[in-house]
C-alpha cells in the first residue's frame, strides 16, 4: 500500500487525478491539501470536496493559501483553460 498526500489547485485536470489516486486499489490518500491556481482556493477546496464525496471517501481536505506568498501572479486564475465546471467531468 502506498500512502499519500496530495497537494492541487483541483482545476477539473487534478479533479480527474485526485479520482484516479482515490479509487486506486493499492493507494490510500492520506490528505489533500488546495492552494490558489488555476482557480481560486476556495472553488478548489469544494472540488475536493466533492471529488472526495463522489469517490466515496472520507479524505480529510485542507485549504491552503490564496496565493503564491513571495510574488504576484502574472494572470490571477486560468479559469477559462482549466477549470471546467466540475459537473462537466461526470
Amino acid at each position: 500500500m502506498r500512502h499519500f498526500l496530495i497537494d492541487t489547485d483541483t482545476a477539473s485536470d487534478d479533479a480527474v487525478a485526485l479520482v484516479m489516486a482515490l479509487r486506486h486499489p493499492n493507494v490510500q490518500v492520506e490528505a489533500i491539501t488546495v492552494v490558489a491556481g488555476n482557480v481560486p482556493v476556495e472553488q478548489g477546496v469544494q472540488n475536493a470536496l466533492y471529488t472526495v464525496e463522489l469517490c466515496q471517501r472520507s479524505t480529510p481536505v485542507y485549504r491552503g493559501m490564496q496565493g503564491p506568498l513571495l510574488v504576484t501572479p502574472l494572470m490571477p486564475y486560468a479559469r477559462q483553460f482549466a477549470a471546467l465546471p466540475m459537473i462537466s467531468l461526470w
